[in-house]
């Protein structure tokens, strides 16, 4: 069994990030535990260069660059991470917590979950006879932006990642063309214009993909409307990104008691779940305006760390 922690944060993207460093402002003794084999969270894992804009003082910054000086901001104090760990079930021991894990019992005064949307697996078709071009042109991940140079690039998907994969590959594709099921596009009103406006951006409503063309490599598609009418001219294409979404992977989470809203934790305005000494922050969270940005998910963690604190000075007071 591990020392125990004045706080454990189980989640190393972001939010956990930053977590660690408000953690540190309070010389509170910190560990953080994550479950891939390095930090990052789905920034590090699935878009490593995707362009971010949402974050304060960054116009922009890629999302890997992000993430680095999110490390640097960290250790600038002593913190116990861990990778590689999944958190199972929770406990409550003598101290707070027991937090299980495939490696152990990890023991902990308090527990501040920042673990995203879980285990982020991008929403595929499904439909063998499209899935099967991923890495032949089909792309649900990307790692590297230089492999749309100069190619013509579809980008499936209407909501802001579909938007920021667009832009990101706009100047440097020979054209992109961002299709969307619906007769409307979901991504920030701002991104929608800047890609209306761009010179190599064609946006297309009411357009899904019936079928791929090509052998060993993605050649073109042929397109359908919303009803299923399949369109007679196929669309020339060398590389197709799809960004409809990620299935969420939290109902580990159930098994802890807390309070759950569809896939999201319910907590109160300091972030508090339902259980004593239990807090949560970033896109697992849900309350009243709840806006999923980095940059609310920043604030929301700054606010679990002080609820934190101040739940451990009570609980040091009481028992004195």
């Amino acid at each position: 069994m591990y020392d125990t922690a004045d706080v454990t944060i189980i989640g190393g993207g972001p939010i956990g990030l930053f977590g660690l460093y408000c953690a540190g402002l309070y010389r509170l003794k910190a560990r953080l535990i994550e479950r891939l084999d390095r930090l990052g969270g789905q920034l590090e894992y699935l878009y490593p260069e995707k362009p971010i804009y949402d974050v304060g003082g960054f116009p922009e910054i890629s999302a890997r660059e992000l993430v680095e000086r999110l490390k640097q901001q960290a250790f600038q104090y002593p913190a116990e991470v861990v990778t590689g760990v999944t958190a199972t079930r929770v406990f409550v021991n003598e101290h707070g917590y027991n937090i299980e894990t495939n490696k152990g019992l990890f023991p902990s005064r308090v527990v501040v979950i920042t673990a995203g949307i879980g285990e982020f697996l991008p929403r595929r078709f499904g439909r063998a006879e499209i899935d099967r071009f991923e890495g032949r042109g089909l792309y649900y991940v990307v790692n590297q932006l230089r492999d749309f140079e100069r190619q013509r690039v579809l980008v499936v998907g209407g909501g802001d990642s579909a938007a920021d994969w667009a832009m990101a590959v706009a100047d440097r594709a020979e054209h992109v063309t961002m299709i969307h099921r619906r007769e409307t596009f979901q991504c920030h009103p701002d991104s929608l214009v800047k890609l209306q406006h761009h010179p190599r951006v064609s946006l297309w409503t009411n357009r899904a993909i019936h079928h791929i063309l090509g052998d060993d490599m993605v050649q073109g598609v042929v397109l359908q409307t919303a009803d299923g009418q399949v369109l007679p001219e196929p669309l020339a294409v060398d590389r197709i990104i799809v960004a409809i979404g990620l299935i969420p992977g939290t109902d580990i989470f159930r098994q802890w008691d807390l309070d759950f809203d569809g896939h999201e934790i319910r907590v109160a305005t300091d972030m508090h779940t339902n259980r004593p000494g239990i807090f949560a922050a970033g896109d697992i969270v849900t309350y009243p305006g709840k806006v999923k940005l980095i940059a609310a998910g920043f604030g929301e963690v700054a606010t679990a760390i002080e609820a934190a604190r101040r739940y451990l000075e009570t609980a040091v007071s009481t028992n004195a």
